[in-house]
């Protein structure tokens, strides 16, 4: 489906949790899938550390401007 989407002019900021690879591969997976789009630094929490990632978690969304004001 994403072939025929255009994302021109577009961002992303990737977001997961994970047991131990971080982001892994998943910048360079979005690029490839979604040609023209621009991704902004991603975010990675370990699932068995999500409770305790408030912190983090605002930081990073201050950091890619999208915070709640």
């Amino acid at each position: 489906m994403a072939e025929k989407l255009s994302f021109s002019s577009k961002a992303g900021a990737p977001f997961t949790t994970h047991a131990m690879s971080d982001l892994g591969a998943t910048a360079r997976d979005y690029a490839a899938s979604c040609p023209g789009a621009t991704f902004v630094g991603g975010l990675a929490v370990q699932g068995e550390r999500v409770d305790q990632a408030n912190s983090a978690i605002n930081a990073w969304l201050q950091h890619i401007d999208l915070a709640a004001s």
